[in-house]
């Protein structure tokens, strides 16, 4: 019987012994769960805060933007244009021969335009004209071999219509 006792009272003291040790990390992991649920709802107010600031701000920027879209013109006879786009042909490696402005048509400015260079320096001067502030368009345009001897590499001659596109609204 002595021995059933000290048993059982074994038992009873393991139990405790466990339930005690439960609930010390039970308590110590609700204690950790609150600390990091107390830094994240900061972290949340604060972001929330930050994000209401930043929707603010873009209005501010969208009423800007509308603002400065009512007060914008079209490009008009931008000589500005003209010069740009002699310039991203310069930068293509081609040379201008001649050019001459078109009169506007429906708020779009055109000129005819003569250029030459090899193939290459045409195919980049094209490229330097899509990175112009205006929209440029190729309406059309003519290709004439310089040197009748087609042997050669030879320049090219470009004659071409461009027009810029202005945008009013």
């Amino acid at each position: 019987m002595n021995r059933n006792v000290t048993l059982i009272c074994f038992l009873v003291v393991l139990f405790c012994a466990t339930v005690a040790g439960s609930i010390f990390f039970v308590q110590k992991t609700i204690t950790e769960l609150k600390i990091d649920y107390e830094n994240r709802t900061s972290e949340y107010n604060g972001l929330s805060n930050e994000t209401t600031i930043m929707e603010q701000r873009k209005q501010a920027f969208i009423a800007a933007f509308n603002e400065l879209d009512k007060l914008k013109v079209g490009v008009g006879e931008n000589v500005d244009f003209y010069h740009e786009v002699q310039q991203a042909i310069h930068r293509g490696g081609a040379r201008a021969l001649k050019n001459a402005p078109n009169q506007p048509k429906d708020g779009r400015i055109s000129m005819k335009m003569s250029f030459i260079g090899d193939y290459y320096s045409i195919i980049k001067a094209f490229a330097e004209l899509r990175g112009l502030p205006n929209v440029v368009r190729v309406v059309n345009m003519g290709l004439t071999p310089t040197n009748t001897d087609r042997s050669v590499n030879s320049e090219i001659m470009v004659d071409v219509l461009l027009e810029a596109i202005a945008y009013s609204r």
